[in-house]
């Protein structure tokens, strides 16, 4: 009986995988600017509904913005969506994306800092959040002379992680990119230590961790961006992949480093540069993740309350 469901999980991934791989191929003899557009579109409209993802969406807001009036909630919604689409797309095609993309403009307190930290050969510990897009970021980057690589989840779909990860290593244009679990985290640790450019993403829900307050809800934190920073002496700091508002171009703020103290510090401050640019532009962070998925939940509302 288990081997029949077995098989039967097996050929929908396939099928789903091979379905979406040709959805991709043919949305590429499509211009790209008009499919860029029409992705987000689909997100922002049937596809949103369909995945879930508006639902997910709007509860979060309504969770941290209660207060926002639901023409404010809809408003982020289609811009949350919208990008999310587009990222999709770019970041199945990255070195097309990097083609098509105009110039990004690389600018913040901490940039002067970063390209000295490359010139002495020192390793970089980049995080940031689900915000904008990443690859616009490694492309930004790219055209310094810096490669930028980093750790990854496998998708639950192992045909398509398949062909997803083909894609991360932009035709040698990225730095290492490792799979997360025991081998994949010595991994990226040593590389890391050797003079290596990584990121690590700071807003992933996880099982276990401190309560970091994030948007004024605890949401549990990994410190392991900043333990890694502090174990190979890494300059530590914060980059935010920005989409502009014409929904094409991008501008990368490289924020300024953070001192290395302890981890638990150190992850708090990198928390508060990550809230501080959502609160300035909600619409850019992915507001479809399950951040406070092991929080504790809200109290319920008393009769004062009402």
């Amino acid at each position: 009986m288990t081997k029949k469901v077995d098989q039967n999980r097996t050929f929908k991934e396939w099928f789903s995988s091979h379905v979406l791989m040709l959805f991709f191929r043919l949305m590429r003899l499509l211009p790209y600017l008009f499919r860029h557009w029409l992705i987000g579109a689909l997100l922002r409209g049937p596809l949103g509904y369909i995945t879930g993802y508006r639902k997910r969406t709007l509860d979060n807001l309504n969770l941290i913005y209660p207060g926002f009036s639901n023409e404010q909630k809809f408003k982020i919604a289609n811009q949350v969506l919208d990008n999310a689409g587009r990222t999709f797309l770019e970041n199945m095609h990255p070195a097309e994306f990097q083609t098509h993309s105009p110039e990004i403009k690389l600018w913040g307190d901490g940039l002067k800092a970063l390209l000295k930290a490359h010139s002495e050969g020192r390793p970089i510990m980049f995080f940031s959040g689900h915000f904008g897009n990443h690859e616009a970021f490694r492309a930004a980057l790219y055209k310094h002379g810096i490669k930028v690589g980093g750790m990854i989840r496998p998708m639950s779909n192992p045909y398509f992680d398949h062909h997803y990860q083909k894609t991360l290593l932009i035709e040698g244009r990225s730095g290492p990119v490792f799979l997360r679990g025991p081998e994949g985290t010595l991994g990226f640790y040593k590389s890391l230590k050797k003079g290596a450019t990584l990121v690590l993403l700071i807003d992933i829900a996880v099982p276990d961790g401190p309560f970091i307050d994030f948007l004024g809800r605890p949401a549990r934190t990994a410190l392991t961006a900043a333990t890694f920073a502090i174990k190979s002496n890494a300059l530590f700091l914060p980059y935010f992949s920005m989409r502009n508002p014409d929904s094409v171009s991008f501008s990368v703020e490289i924020g300024k480093p953070i001192k290395h103290s302890d981890p638990l510090t150190m992850t708090q401050k990198a928390t508060k540069a990550l809230e501080k640019r959502i609160v300035k532009d909600p619409g850019n962070w992915f507001w479809i993740h399950r951040r406070w998925k092991y929080s504790p939940k809200p109290p319920a509302k008393t009769e004062e309350d009402l």
